[in-house]
């Protein structure tokens, strides 16, 4: 991967909050697993604060919001 796939991209709200969007990679607030990356790529949302992300040496998972913050 070149460092521009590997960029972080995040947008915020007028009140500064940061809005999750497709395409945007994201801090996971742990691992999940010991061996897995500590960043998702999102790639597009479910339903509520669900998110369907890819997780390097580990594959597409579905993440919660509260599992992941901005980079």
């Amino acid at each position: 991967m070149d460092s521009a796939t590997l960029s972080f991209n995040s947008q915020s709200n007028a009140s500064g909050g940061f809005i999750p969007q497709a395409n945007c990679w994201v801090q996971l607030r742990d691992r999940l697993t010991p061996f897995s990356h500590d960043e998702a790529l999102l790639l597009c949302e479910e339903e509520g604060d669900r998110w369907v992300a890819w997780i390097p040496d580990h594959g597409e998972v579905v993440l919660h919001r509260s599992q992941f913050v901005a980079e």
